[in-house]
């Protein structure tokens, strides 16, 4: 039998409306198909079931892809935020026109490896490729509630991607208060916080200390050195020095990631390990913070949910590129190795902003 092109269901995607073989695709407003589809370990998944109420988005992906993979991975790192507003996520694979047995084992343990969680369904025939008109990998649909093409997107350049994601809040009704831009701040106090930043992941504590100091002189307004100096101080246990620092800082900006983060760790160094954990419930559930799904990993894995602490982890590593569990007391039974992980973990991702 002929080798199979190893580039050639790239080329039948760009050949695909030439050869008239791809449908028109919908119209944003209209009713789209949402069958039955084949999962990878041979089940049926209607894609009309798994839509939450608010809706569906469904992602064209191949394993050759490198854009698709890294777009189902910031999918998978947001489906739980986005399932706590009632959108769901399904990924189509679409690597060949049919997956024999074999191919299909492959293409599970690969689905494995990447850590990936939300459901992926096999498009046989590509019928559904066909049926919304795709011609580029990755392509992306966003359903309402209501089984209707909400918005679509071709291929996943950075502006596009950041544009997906704003049509997906829009379905799912997410409003997120506008990002703090980082300019409105004295650039000295810019400078001296990135140092800082950069000392302590080095492990460079008192220079990173001295740092930060300079950048909140440089602007006094400027939450993130005073929130760095509150965790500074948490890594060594003291809550006394910590507390006024995160008070200033909610009166500069009161729904500051860090500050809320840092405040969900004063809680734990409190040993109000109940109140620590739901508040890191609630903000890691809309906010994509590494440190924050970090923390709350290692008070889950201390409190013996492996299970939620494994998805936390993994989340934390495909927003930031470092795993937790490579850092001491990850694994511990207690609060102080917990306590011990998230300095290490917040110190290195820290560095690396």
């Amino acid at each position: 039998m002929r080798a199979r092109h190893p580039y050639g269901f790239a080329i039948a995607f760009v050949l695909a409306p030439l050869l008239g073989v791809a449908s028109e695709r919908p119209a944003v407003g209209d009713p789209v198909p949402m069958p039955v589809m084949r999962d990878l370990r041979g089940g049926d998944r209607s894609l009309k079931a798994l839509s939450g109420p608010s809706g569906l988005v469904v992602l064209f992906w191949a394993g050759w892809s490198q854009r698709s993979i890294e777009q189902l991975q910031r999918l998978d790192a947001a489906a739980r935020e986005l399932s706590a507003h009632g959108m769901a996520i399904a990924a189509v694979n679409v690597d060949r026109q049919t997956l024999d047995e074999n191919e299909t084992m492959r293409l599970r343990d690969r689905v494995d490896q990447l850590g990936v969680r939300v459901p992926v369904l096999v498009d046989r025939e590509l019928t559904l490729f066909h049926a919304y008109g795709v011609v580029t990998i990755p392509s992306t649909a966003v359903i309402d509630g209501k089984g209707r093409l909400a918005y679509f997107l071709f291929g996943y350049s950075h502006e596009q991607r950041e544009e997906l994601f704003d049509a997906i809040d829009r379905v799912a009704g997410i409003r997120r208060p506008p990002p703090v831009k980082p300019f409105a701040f004295a650039p000295a106090a810019l400078r001296r916080l990135q140092l800082g930043r950069l000392q302590l992941a080095q492990g460079h504590a008192a220079s990173a200390r001295s740092s930060f100091e300079t950048a909140i002189k440089a602007d006094e307004t400027f939450p993130d050195p005073i929130v760095e100096l509150a965790a500074l101080a948490l890594d060594s246990g003291d809550a006394a020095a910590a507390r006024p620092l995160l008070d200033r800082a909610a009166l500069l900006q009161a729904d500051h990631i860090g500050m809320r983060r840092e405040r969900a760790r004063l809680l734990a160094i409190d040993a109000r390990l109940q109140e620590a954990h739901a508040a890191l419930d609630t903000l890691t559930a809309t906010n994509a913070d590494a440190i924050a799904v970090a923390y709350l990993g290692y008070l889950l894995q201390a409190a013996g949910d492996a299970a939620r602490a494994a998805d936390a982890f993994d989340k934390a590593k495909t927003l930031s590129g470092v795993d937790p569990r490579a850092h001491d007391g990850w694994n511990s039974s207690s609060a102080a190795g917990a306590l011990r992980a998230m300095t290490g973990y917040r110190r290195e991702v820290a560095g690396g902003r």
